[in-house]
C-alpha cells in the first residue's frame, strides 16, 4: 500500500473511532515530528493480525493508543477489550 493510501486509511479509522482508543477510551494524539513513542500515541491495531491472514482494511483495523496496542500483543481483540472493561481502564 502506498503512503497516501496508508495516510487516508489512518485518517478514516481515526475519524471513525473518534480519535479515542477503542480499548481504554483515552484521547489519542497523532504522530508528529519529535514524538515517536508515547502511551497516548495513536496507532492502528489489526483485529485479526496480518500473521493470521487479517487484511489491511478499515474493517479489520481499530484505533488504539500505543500503550494498549503494545499490551494486547497476540491476545484476541475482544478478550483484551473485555479485560480492559473489567479492570475499569
Amino acid at each position: 500500500m502506498k503512503a497516501p493510501q496508508r495516510k487516508k486509511l489512518f485518517e478514516d479509522v481515526f475519524s471513525r473511532d473518534g480519535g479515542r482508543c477503542v480499548y481504554c477510551g483515552v484521547e489519542t494524539r497523532r504522530l508528529r515530528k519529535g514524538v515517536s513513542r508515547a502511551p497516548d500515541l495513536a496507532t492502528l491495531d489489526h483485529v485479526v493480525p496480518r500473521s493470521m491472514g487479517g487484511p489491511l482494511r478499515a474493517d479489520n483495523l481499530v484505533l488504539a493508543c500505543q500503550a494498549c496496542n503494545n499490551a494486547r500483543g497476540v491476545m484476541d481483540a475482544e478478550a483484551f477489550r473485555a479485560l480492559k472493561v473489567r479492570d475499569g481502564t
